[in-house]
């Protein structure tokens, strides 16, 4: 008899959502906190809550190239009533309404102006310039604090960052941020029939496969900044081998993803020479209710989270996707979403399966000026061409059969 019977585990079918939860309440993941260099911080999660030190801009600023003006001076000014002012070299301070001092775009307003008139509605003879246009109270200026005030909260801690926090760190003065350390996931690719694509296409005349799963989901982690994959190669299906290469990932990562051996079969043995190690082992789920991928299975091993995914690279990929990344984001604490969403028109009626969450890999494109995606209805969970082919993802939920042609749902970008 199996270990899994031994122990009575079956395949439970767990509601994704549910097995997340439930990980996260026997699983932490407390990374260490690094002070680096703010130009490598792209990509990573920030460590700390970081307010703005001053307002932005720091003082009210010229918008545009031009004369820094009093407004009430030029109210009445046109072609036909050109507005004379003395022109001043620049200098912190406008003495007189009557003059007017030059500042070029960014720089600081003259205390004693409000307003800046562009250089193109101005006619300049000598050190006069005559005022063409009006130009409102604040026209033309950046107010002092418009930008960004003093004390606003600017990154929040489990932000991943990205360019345009680097210019706002960058504009309040900060040279170096604190990040949590990358996290480390050990990648392990079992099954016996699975070679190395270096193997060749004789792999395949000896009944053998060349790995895709493996390459695929490294390929995918490693696109995140704040992710140091490890991958430990192919394990055959023998259960010391995969206890030998699990122990030591664990000793050497904060998570462990494997490919492979999921199923019932006689020859897949990851999940019971996982749950027999002299490990202090959590079974979270043993098969979730996801099509395609049901056989993924959650464990907990040491209180590091260890994710048994589909040998075929459909299945993995949604899987990464939809459980392992959603599973970081919550154990990281990960504010927003890693992957955009966005409403669409469907182009063809679809259906799920009740009781599962269902994903379908779909095409985005455009159709009369607005979005709309396309089922790409293939069967099984190892068709390649999907991938090249699809650019989204359609998730249908266990509750809901399917969804309408024209009807507008939410997609997730790939």
């Amino acid at each position: 008899m199996s270990a899994m019977r031994q122990q009575g585990v079956k395949y439970n079918f767990m509601a994704t959502a549910l097995a997340i939860e439930q990980l996260a309440k026997v699983s932490k993941l407390n990374l260490e906190i690094q002070e680096i260099e703010l130009k490598n911080a792209i990509g990573m999660i920030c460590a700390e809550d970081i307010y703005s030190p001053t307002d932005l801009p720091p003082f009210d600023r010229s918008a545009v190239d031009g004369y820094a003006v009093c407004s009430e001076t030029i109210t009445s000014a046109s072609p036909n009533n050109p507005i004379p002012l003395k022109l001043l070299s620049y200098s912190p301070t406008l003495s007189s309404c009557s003059y007017a001092v030059p500042v070029a775009t960014g720089q600081r307003i003259p205390e004693g102006a409000d307003a800046v008139v562009m250089l193109e509605d101005v006619d300049r003879e000598g050190n006069i310039i005559y005022v063409l246009k009006p130009v409102p109270k604040y026209g033309n200026v950046s107010r002092k604090g418009e930008d960004i005030r003093k004390g606003e909260l600017l990154i929040a801690r489990g932000t991943i960052i990205k360019p345009p926090h680097i210019a706002v760190l960058s504009a309040i003065g900060m040279t170096r941020v604190k990040v949590y350390r990358k996290i480390n996931i050990g990648l392990i690719s079992t099954g016996s029939e699975v070679v190395d694509p270096s193997y060749g296409l004789k792999a395949y005349e000896q009944g053998l496969v060349l790995d895709s799963t493996s390459i695929l989901l490294l390929s995918v982690l490693s696109m995140h900044r704040f992710v140091n994959v490890n991958w430990y190669g192919f394990v055959k299906d023998v259960k010391q081998e995969i206890k030998a290469v699990v122990e030591k990932a664990l000793n050497e990562n904060d998570v462990l993803v494997l490919t492979g051996g999921t199923g019932p079969g006689e020859t897949d043995k990851t999940f019971e020479a996982i749950v027999e190690m002299n490990r202090d082992v959590k079974i979270i789920a043993r098969g979730l209710a996801v099509r395609p991928g049901r056989p993924t299975s959650i464990l907990v091993a040491n209180g590091k989270p260890v994710f048994l995914l589909s040998g075929f690279p459909v299945a993995a990929y949604i899987a990464l996707h939809e459980i392992v990344l959603k599973a970081l984001c919550m154990l990281l604490k990960i504010r927003g979403e890693l992957f955009i969403e966005i409403p669409v028109k469907l182009s063809k009626r679809i259906y799920g399966a009740v009781g599962y969450d269902t994903y379908v890999r779909a095409k985005l494109f455009k159709c009369n000026n607005e979005l709309c995606v396309e089922p790409i209805l293939l069967h099984g969970s190892g068709v390649l061409k999907s991938l090249l082919e699809a650019n989204a993802l359609i998730t249908i939920p266990r509750n809901v059969e399917g969804y309408e042609k024209g009807e507008v749902i939410w997609i997730k970008l790939l």
